[in-house]
């Protein structure tokens, strides 16, 4: 992917320094899937941060310049100079209500990719991609998917949990011609 060869230098440091920290740092989402769509890729950027806590995480990222903690209960964070960057820890999620915000979110630093990723709506937005090691880990398939056409959840219970997939399904579906599965 050559991912750092077309971005700001800075956001190398920072994939350098979570590793550094005893962490390791994704991207993940719209930005991967697209990549391997062949498609101009989204100009946000999800990274997935593993093996370090929110504190942690905190910490690490104002030595780059101001912080702004965007989803305080889903542990993401924003750098202001890099803005379309997001920084968010790897979670897991529970519905509690029927707000679309209504969600008991968990955060364990030794949380798995697997676990992680269950999350997600599609295989092919769970895909995680390494930009230092120049690797993909793909626990779900999404990679295939993709090669195969075929939008497949992740898992039928969490999907259901927010009904806007559904509509971001169809959009998928007619905007990348692949069938739903």
């Amino acid at each position: 992917m050559n991912f750092f060869d077309q971005r700001e230098p800075l956001v190398k440091e920072i994939f350098h320094a979570v590793k550094k920290a005893g962490g390791r740092a994704y991207i993940v989402g719209g930005f991967v899937r697209d990549y391997l769509l062949n498609i101009q890729p989204q100009k946000d950027i999800d990274i997935e941060i593993y093996g370090l806590d929110k504190k942690e995480l905190y910490q690490l990222l104002k030595h780059y310049g101001h912080v702004d903690e965007i989803g305080k209960s889903f542990g993401v964070f924003k750098l202001k100079n890099l803005p379309q960057y997001d920084f968010a820890l790897a979670r897991t999620e529970i519905k509690t209500g029927p707000e679309h915000q209504s969600f008991n979110v968990s955060f364990d630093k030794t949380m798995d990719f697997k676990t992680a990723c269950k999350r997600r709506d599609l295989t092919i937005n769970s895909i995680l991609y390494d930009p230092i090691q120049d690797e993909y880990i793909d626990v779900y398939s999404g990679i295939k998917d993709i090669h195969d056409g075929i939008i497949r959840m992740v898992n039928p219970s969490t999907f259901s949990e927010d009904p806007l997939r559904v509509l971001r399904v169809a959009l998928f579906a007619a905007r990348f011609k692949i069938h739903c599965f």
